[in-house]
C-alpha cells in the first residue's frame, strides 16, 4: 500500500502545471528515506524496482508506436517491454547513450522463451553462432515469424547459391521463395535439414496424389522405400518432373541387367528411345498391374501396336485388326502375356522376339530353329511322322503338320497361321502372302477332321477316325 501512494504522489509530480518540483522526503516501510528533487533520483537510488516506474509512469508504446504498426509483433512488445530489457539506472530518454540493455545476450535472451533450436544432430550455422537475429527482426516484421524478407528465399539466398541453370525446370516451392516448406532453418536430424526425416511425408503434402500411389498393389523401389531423391532434384532441372537426367538413363542407372541387355542386343524396342522413354511403358511410382505397367501388357502393347509401324527392319503390321471382338486368340495374347513371345526392351532376335523363330516362308525345320514355338507346343508335332496325342491335324495317326513342315523347306508356321488371332478356329489364315500374290486358304472343319484347299494344292480332307483323342 505505501508504494501505491508513493507512485500516485510521483505522478502527481509530473502532472503539475510548470511549478517546479519540490525536495521532499518520502518515509516508506522497508525503504530508507530519500531526498528527492525528482523521481528520477528515486529511480537512480535503487529503493524501488525500475521495471514498476518505467509501466508506471510511462508506458513505452506510447513513444516507440510504431512497433505495434507492422504486421506482425513480437510478443512481448504487446504487453511487457521488460521482458528483454532493463534499465541501465540513467534517466530515459537521453539521446547521447543507451539507457536500456537486453537482460540477457542473444540467444540466451531468445530461450527464455523459445525451445533451444541446437538440440538436433545437425544445426543450421546462425543458430549454431546464436546469431538470431541474422534472420529475425527483434521488434516487428511485416514477415510471419519476425523473418527479415519476404519470400524467405531472398534471404537464404544471402548466403545460399543456388545456382540455377537458365531454361531449367524449378520446383515449385523454389518459385514460389518456400525454401521453409521442406527445409527447417534450425535443426534437423539430416545434413539437407528437411522438415521431416521421412520425405514422403514432407513431399505429399503438396503433391497430394502421392497419397493414393502408394496404395497401389506393385510400387517401385524408391518409390517404396519413400527415397523420391533417387529419382528427382529437389530444385531444378533440364527434365521433366525435376528428374536428376533423361529418363532412360536415370532408370537405366539402377536397372543394370536391362541397361546390359539394350547394349548388347542387336533390336531395341524403339519405345524405349522415342517420347517418354520408359514412361511410355511404365509408371514411376506405382501401379495395379505388375512391372508397374501403366496398363495391362495387352493394353500398353497396342497402345502402339493398333496401327503400322514402320521399323528399322521394315514395316510392323497393326495387330489390333486380328484380336477384333469374335476372334480366335493366340493364348499369350488372350492371356496379356505378350512377354512370353516378345521381349519389352532388347533382343537379338527380330520383332524383339524371346527365342528363335524365322521369318522366312521356307526355313530349315528343326525344333532349334523354331524353338519360339516349341517352348510351348509338343516337339512330337514337329518331330514324328505319326501320332495320336501331339496334333489333332493328322489322317489317322499320319502328323499332317510333320508333312507340312519338315526338311530343309519346312514351311513357316505363319504361312498358314495368324500369329496373334484370326477369325477361324486354330487362327486358321484366310489367305496368305506369296510374295506379292494373295493366296486364298480354304479350310473347314469337321467333327473328325476337315479338309483344305490352297494356290499350292487341291481340296485334301483327312479324319483321324478312331484314333481322335
Amino acid at each position: 500500500m505505501d508504494k501505491l501512494i508513493l507512485l500516485i504522489w510521483l505522478w502527481s509530480l509530473f502532472t503539475t502545471s510548470n511549478e517546479p518540483i519540490k525536495e521532499s522526503t518520502v518515509s516508506v516501510t522497508g525503504v530508507p528515506s530519500t531526498s528527492i528533487s525528482n523521481p528520477v533520483a528515486i529511480m537512480e537510488s535503487g529503493s524501488f524496482n525500475i521495471d514498476i516506474l518505467a509501466d508506471s509512469l510511462m508506458n513505452c508504446n506510447d513513444c516507440h508506436d510504431d512497433i505495434l504498426k507492422s504486421e506482425v509483433v513480437h510478443a512481448p512488445d504487446k504487453k511487457d517491454c521488460m521482458r528483454c530489457h532493463v534499465s541501465k539506472g540513467v534517466e530515459h530518454p537521453i539521446e547521447a547513450q543507451a539507457t536500456f540493455k537486453l537482460k540477457k545476450k542473444v540467444p540466451k535472451l531468445c530461450y527464455e522463451c523459445h525451445d533451444p533450436k541446437t538440440e538436433k544432430e545437425f544445426v543450421h550455422g546462425p543458430t549454431g553462432e546464436g546469431n538470431c537475429l541474422l534472420c529475425h527482426d527483434i521488434h516487428n516484421s511485416k514477415n510471419m515469424y519476425l523473418v527479415k524478407k519476404d519470400p524467405v528465399s531472398d534471404l537464404c539466398y544471402e548466403c545460399h547459391d543456388l545456382k540455377i541453370p537458365e531454361g531449367n525446370m524449378v520446383h515449385g516451392a523454389i518459385t514460389n521463395g518456400n525454401c521453409t516448406g521442406c527445409h527447417n532453418p534450425h535443426d534437423a536430424d539430416n545434413a539437407e535439414f528437411m522438415n521431416t526425416s521421412k520425405l514422403d511425408r514432407l513431399c505429399r503434402k503438396c503433391h497430394r496424389p502421392l497419397r493414393k500411389e502408394f496404395k497401389l498393389d506393385y510400387l517401385h523401389s524408391p518409390f517404396e522405400k519413400k527415397d523420391c531423391f533417387s529419382c528427382h532434384n529437389g530444385h531444378s532441372s533440364k527434365e521433366a518432373h525435376l528428374s536428376d537426367i533423361k529418363t532412360e538413363k536415370l532408370c537405366l542407372d539402377c536397372h543394370e541387367d536391362t541397361h546390359t541387355e539394350i547394349n548388347e542386343s542387336k533390336t531395341v524396342h524403339g519405345a524405349i528411345n522415342k517420347g517418354k522413354g520408359c514412361l511410355n511403358c511404365h509408371k514411376p511410382h506405382g501401379s495395379k498391374n505388375v512391372n508397374i505397367l501403366v496398363g495391362t501388357e495387352k493394353e500398353v502393347c497396342l497402345s502402339c501396336h493398333d496401327k503400322d509401324i514402320d521399323g528399322i527392319n521394315g514395316s510392323i503390321l497393326a495387330i489390333s485388326p486380328s484380336l477384333k471382338e469374335g476372334n480366335v486368340l493366340h493364348g499369350p495374347v488372350a492371356l496379356s502375356q505378350c512377354s512370353v513371345c516378345h521381349k519389352p526392351h532388347a533382343s537379338n532376335e527380330l520383332k524383339l522376339l524371346t527365342m528363335k523363330y524365322p521369318l522366312e516362308q521356307y526355313s530349315v525345320a528343326t525344333v532349334d530353329n523354331f524353338s519360339l514355338c516349341f517352348h510351348c507346343h509338343e516337339d512330337e508335332l514337329f518331330e514324328s511322322p505319326t501320332t495320336v496325342s501331339a496334333t489333332n491335324f493328322r489322317d489317322g495317326n499320319k502328323n499332317l503338320h510333320y508333312i507340312h513342315i519338315r526338311g530343309n523347306r519346312g514351311r513357316n508356321c505363319n504361312l498358314c497361321h495368324d500369329m496373334h488371332g484370326g477369325e477361324n478356329k486354330h487362327m486358321i489364315k484366310k489367305y496368305a502372302m506369296y510374295g506379292n500374290w494373295k493366296m486364298p486358304i480354304k479350310f473347314e472343319f469337321t467333327d473328325k477332321g476337315g479338309s483344305c484347299q490352297t494356290g499350292c494344292h487341291e481340296k485334301l480332307e483327312y479324319e483321324r477316325g478312331d484314333l481322335q483323342d
